[in-house]
């Protein structure tokens, strides 16, 4: 759950609220003069943010002062091995109100402080140690975890190839984008494991558990698999391991050709759906059970094809619940979907229009839920079900997808007009795009034009950011030696998610007409689970500014515009933060 803390220094406040998934804390605050609210603390340059982690010993360890890369120069001076430099935000402070921490890590338990800083008298900005005016107090202790509760964990990978960190080490290892790609594949690579991050650490775990408990069964349901590492472990499971396993995106052939060959020679039990122009066997789903499959205890699902790019070159998540009822849903479809066997039979179209299945307080939804037909009125129950959960929103939906239709998307950019509402698309689809505006936003912006980002790289170096893999390079490897078709491939949004009245919604589903109509598919509904609710707000929001910024820059090189690229040297910088669309934003994050 949020953390929060405040804190009175003289006239001034600073309030502080930190929410925590597996890999990252978001921090958001909000600065107070007597009884108003977000108001300029004078002669502030801007924050400084301070983290401690607990030692081993339970004892809180040195204190940690967050860097900057942006500094006061508009140029400045280069590291002796030509990488940026960065400075403690005590002499760089961060000119905003809320920052996303990737430097704390899973397992973990840390803390924080904001400080609002000053320029002290007669001293160098940019390179003297700023002043304290104010600050928050240290936040409560906070465990960086991926499990929320309930039974429930959630997992996320770091695939954000369009980033600073990728774009330094290519430039330090002189790598294409292809080579990038290649490496990721090398299980020794510290790429590969980065980008990977806590997904592929609970997939392996999950299926070590398997492979040392000679009671365990798991079955499972896969639409990718080449991953060297994955077909490792499933090959030691030999009869214990049961896939179903499809084509791919191969509409002619078998594109795990390769894998099916090496697990059938491994004596792991293989059953073909070869789908082929008939659909798409989409899902990503396991279940673990006990005395030979009889007793499902847990399931594995989520957006995370079972390939390198699945893991580490695309932004994906992946849900754990252990509950036994939900388990026998996904164990049950399994079978539907083994008999079945290459075709959409009568029986497993009419399972999955039964659905949702229900277990407490989550619903389990599968597809396709009717054929496609010409005959066909409104939308499938499935995406039904999607719109009705967006039109119970009243405060906040996040969101990050690949290449949704026009519903459930629609509803979620018509209820930006009342609420507050950010995400990310990978791509939209042509027929979608006429529908929906897609503008970037950054600091020198006085509203947020947009709930939808689409992504893009940093195209050309500037200041102090490098030249970064761009969308082109990224999505036409037949023009460009490109990395893949999907930069956001994760199926999540999130609903009021600092709310009781919560929803998560993720899995394969791609939010589409073809999901819905054409697929297999699985998504799950959890409803009143605010801190698994947290968790995804914390992905997504992530994922969101990571990309908002981009599409600033997009923005204004295209249009020959200056770029922001440094830190102000006057307090002023604070009324630009703070207008009318970022003080929505900081109710909402920091209430």
């Amino acid at each position: 759950m949020a953390t929060i803390t405040s804190n009175q220094t003289g006239q001034h406040s600073l309030r502080l609220t930190c929410y925590q998934n597996c890999d990252d804390v978001q921090l958001c605050w909000r600065t107070g003069q007597d009884d108003l609210s977000d108001v300029p603390i004078p002669g502030c340059l801007g924050f400084k943010i301070e983290r401690q982690r607990k030692n081993k010993d339970d004892q809180w360890g040195k204190v940690e002062v967050l860097r900057n890369r942006v500094g006061f120069d508009p140029a400045p001076p280069s590291t002796p091995d030509g990488d940026s430099r960065s400075e403690p935000s005590s002499i760089w402070p961060f000119q905003r109100y809320d920052w996303t921490d990737h430097g704390a890590n899973n397992g973990e338990t840390v803390r924080y402080r904001i400080c609002a800083m000053k320029l002290p008298e007669g001293a160098s900005l940019g390179t003297a140690k700023l002043e304290e005016i104010a600050d928050s107090g240290w936040t409560a202790a906070i465990s960086v975890e991926a499990y929320a509760g309930e039974g429930v964990s959630a997992y996320f990978n770091r695939g954000a190839v369009m980033s600073q960190y990728v774009a330094r080490i290519a430039r330090k290892n002189k790598w294409s984008p292809a080579a990038i790609k290649a490496g990721i594949k090398d299980l020794q690579e510290p790429l590969r494991r980065f980008l990977s991050g806590e997904l592929r650490v609970a997939l392996l775990d999950l299926l070590d558990e398997a492979i040392s408990d000679f009671d365990v069964h798991i079955y499972l349901a896969l639409y990718e698999l080449s991953d060297k590492e994955l077909i490792d472990k499933l090959c030691l499971l030999r009869g214990r391991a049961h896939v179903i396993l499809a084509n791919g995106s191969d509409k002619q052939g078998d594109g795990n050709e390769a894998a099916r060959s090496t697990l059938n020679a491994a004596d792991v039990d293989v059953y073909d759906r070869l789908l082929k122009s008939k659909g798409l066997g989409h899902n990503k789903f396991l279940v673990f059970t006990r005395n030979q499959g009889q007793d499902p205890e847990k399931v594995w699902t989520g957006s995370t094809n079972w390939a390198a790019t699945g893991l580490c070159t695309q932004l994906n998540n992946g849900i754990l619940a252990e509950d036994p009822v939900l388990a026998q849903h996904y164990l049950d479809q399994w079978h539907e979907i083994q008999k079945a066997g290459s075709t959409f039979s009568q029986e497993l179209v009419a399972r999955n229009a039964a659905s949702p299945y229900h277990a407490g307080n989550i619903d389990a939804w599968f597809t396709r839920v009717r054929n496609k037909s010409t005959k066909n009125v409104g939308l499938g129950s499935d995406l039904q079900a999607l719109v009705d959960a967006v039109a119970s929103a009243e405060q906040c939906i996040l969101y990050v997808m690949f290449q949704p239709g026009l519903e459930p998307l629609t509803s979620i950019l018509e209820k930006s007009k009342d609420i507050y509402v950010r995400g990310v698309v990978s791509t939209v689809t042509e027929h979608a795009e006429e529908e929906f505006s897609l503008k970037g936003v950054g600091p020198g912006t006085k509203e947020y034009h947009t709930a939808l980002v689409q992504p893009d790289g940093i195209g050309k170096s500037f200041a102090s950011w490098v030249k970064e893999v761009t969308r082109n390079q990224f999505l036409f490897p037949n023009v460009n030696p490109g990395i893949g078709h999907a930069i956001t491939h994760a199926k999540m949004f999130v609903i009021d998610p600092f709310s009781e009245n919560c929803k998560v919604v993720t899995g394969s589903h791609n939010f589409s007409g073809s999901a819905s109509e054409q697929n297999d598919e699985n998504f799950l509904i959890i409803s009143g689970h605010r801190q698994l609710a947290e968790a995804y707000a914390v992905a997504c929001m992530s994922t969101y500014a990571h990309y908002r910024w981009r599409a600033y820059v997009k923005e204004k090189a295209d249009a020959g515009e200056a770029i922001w690229d440094h830190l102000d040297d006057d307090p002023a910088w604070q009324g630009k933060r703070l207008s009318a669309a970022q003080k929505r934003h900081l109710q909402v994050w920091c209430p």
